[in-house]
C-alpha cells in the first residue's frame, strides 16, 4: 500500500492504537511493512474490527517481476 496511515483505532471502543512501518527505505518506492500492535486485553472473543484512516483513497503498490535472463 502506498498510502500514509493517519490513525488506527478499534471500532466500537474508539481507542487509538499504535502502528509501525518496517523495512521502508527513504529512497525506495517499495512501501515497507505495517505492523499494528493490538493489545491482548482489547481483543474481543468473537471478532475485533480495526479501522485504518488513510490520507487518500487506497493505492496499492504493484511491481512487474520477470525472470532474470542473464547474470552478466
Amino acid at each position: 500500500m502506498k498510502n500514509q496511515i493517519s490513525r488506527v483505532r478499534i471500532v466500537g471502543e474508539g481507542s487509538v492504537i499504535n502502528h509501525q512501518v518496517f523495512n521502508k527505505l527513504y529512497w525506495s518506492k517499495i512501501p515497507g511493512i505495517v505492523y499494528i500492535d493490538i493489545p491482548e486485553d482489547r481483543l474481543d472473543n468473537n471478532l475485533t474490527i480495526i479501522a485504518v484512516l488513510l490520507d487518500k483513497p487506497v493505492e496499492l503498490f504493484r511491481e512487474n517481476i520477470s525472470v532474470v535472463d542473464s547474470n552478466l
